[in-house]
This record gives structure tokens, sequence and C-alpha cells, in this order.
């Protein structure tokens, strides 16, 4: 599903090396985990894996398609159809219902407003939140609205969900829920990658990568002997 080789991200005119020659597999239907310091590098690898960014050198594929030569556009649509997001800040509109902040991204790619809603309230309910579907944000509690966004990521189907600090901002009783969510979303065979600082998170994965200084540690399975 992706793979990186000699991937090198370079910023403020070559003083700072966030990825450092990383190269990267992961199959379709991993879950993998990724842990570093601040500043290791985590942040970058995730921009680049979602097509927010694109590398100063090296190749990026997915699925085969080498994203590092798309243009914007093409990595704004391969973004927008086969990857989800879900970031430590839930990210809701306030004045959107539960209903309609998980149909918004199908907004965005012309969906049909019955199609959309339909697809959002079979995401809501996949994530528990069937008899929520009409609650603002400030009526549902922290694990609740993370919930609801990451039935907003599901909601297009996506190849593979990147999550971002998942569990950051959730007490540790919502957080096992959304790290339960996250077992039976592997378990039906949908492509996790989760980047976190919580090693309790971690170690719900598959598979573990640990980045140092921009570099994946060889012993963590991440870059090629």
């Amino acid at each position: 599903m992706i793979r990186m080789e000699n991937v090198c991200k370079i910023y403020d005119k070559g003083r700072v090396c966030a990825l450092r020659d990383v190269t990267l597999e992961i199959a379709r239907g991993d879950y993998v985990s990724v842990m570093g310091a601040s500043g290791s590098g985590k942040s970058t690898l995730m921009h680049i894996l979602g097509c927010l960014d694109r590398p100063t050198s090296g190749v990026y594929r997915f699925d085969g398609v080498d994203v590092s030569r798309l243009s914007a556009a093409g990595r704004a649509r391969l973004r927008g159809t086969r990857i989800g997001f879900v970031f430590q800040s839930f990210g809701l509109v306030p004045g959107m219902d539960a209903l309609e902040n998980a149909a918004l991204p199908l907004t965005f790619q012309g969906v049909p407003r019955a199609e959309r809603l339909s697809r959002a309230a079979d995401a809501l309910c996949m994530v528990g939140l069937g008899a929520r579907l009409r609650h603002p944000p400030a009526a549902l509690s922290g694990g609740q609205q993370q919930r609801v966004a990451i039935a907003r990521a599901l909601a297009a189907d996506p190849d593979v969900l990147l999550a971002d600090e998942p569990t950051g901002n959730l007490d540790p009783d919502a957080a096992g829920e959304i790290l339960d969510l996250f077992d039976r979303l592997s378990a039906a065979g949908r492509t996790i990658v989760c980047i976190t600082h919580d090693p309790a998170a971690a170690a719900r994965a598959g598979r573990h990568i640990l980045i140092k200084s921009g570099k994946i540690c060889p012993e963590t399975g991440g870059n090629d002997p």
C-alpha cells in the first residue's frame, strides 16, 4: 500500500533536516504505531504520508502511484478520496450536529446530499454513535467527539486511516474506547497508522516504528536492512 524509498525532507534552506533517508513499507491491513520524541520527525512523516507535503528527495508511492510526481491537485484528490485523517483536536464544526460533521468532507467531493448523509450515518453507527446523530459537539463527551471525527474520516471509505495523537486530549477511559475502536477497525482489515507519544496507544498496534532525529530505527522494522 505504502512505500517510501530514501525520503528526505529539508526545511529552512537546508538548515533543518526533518527526515533522513527514510525507507518504509506499510502493507494493506497493517496497524502501525509511530513513536518518537518531539521534533523527531513524526509529524513531518505523517504530512508526507497524508500528501499534505512532499519530500525534498526520495520516492513515495501510494498503491503504486508515485506521489512525489503528482501535482498539488493530484495530491489533493488522492488525499480526499483514499486517506482519512484523525487529529488530536477533534476539529468539529460547532454549528453542525454529528451527522453533518461526519458528512462534511463528502460535501467537498460533490457527493449528493442523500448519499453523503447515508454514508455518514453508517460511519457513525460503525463507531457506536447511531443514537446521537443529531447531537451537536457541545452535547457530546470528548471521547464521543473523537468518535465523530473518526466517523468523518471513515465516511469516504479511505484506504488508509492516519491518526495523529488521537488520544492526546482524552481521559484514560475515553482513550481506551478509541483504542478499542481502532482494534475493531484493524480486525476488519482497515490500514491504520497511529502517530503517538502514548505507549499504551502504541502497544495496541501490530507493528511499532520508532523515529529519532528524522531517521527510523532499523530495529523497529521501518528501514530496509
